[in-house]
């Protein structure tokens, strides 16, 4: 009984830290919150697909 109290604790808690981490990035935005950062090649000012560019797609 109290293992199981300890697994559903561990994997509550543990889902909760994702939620909270993904929020968090998700506040400094797209290039920001990517652990490549500035590495991707999307990030690249060239790309179309960069976040961080000042056009904006016209679809």
């Amino acid at each position: 009984m109290i293992v199981n109290i300890l697994i559903i604790t561990a994997v509550f808690g543990y889902s909760g830290w994702m939620i909270y981490r993904h929020i968090q990035k998700g506040k400094q935005g797209a290039c920001a919150g990517c652990d490549k950062a500035k590495s991707c090649a999307a990030a690249s000012l060239d790309s179309p697909l960069s976040c961080c560019s000042s056009e904006t797609s016209k679809i």
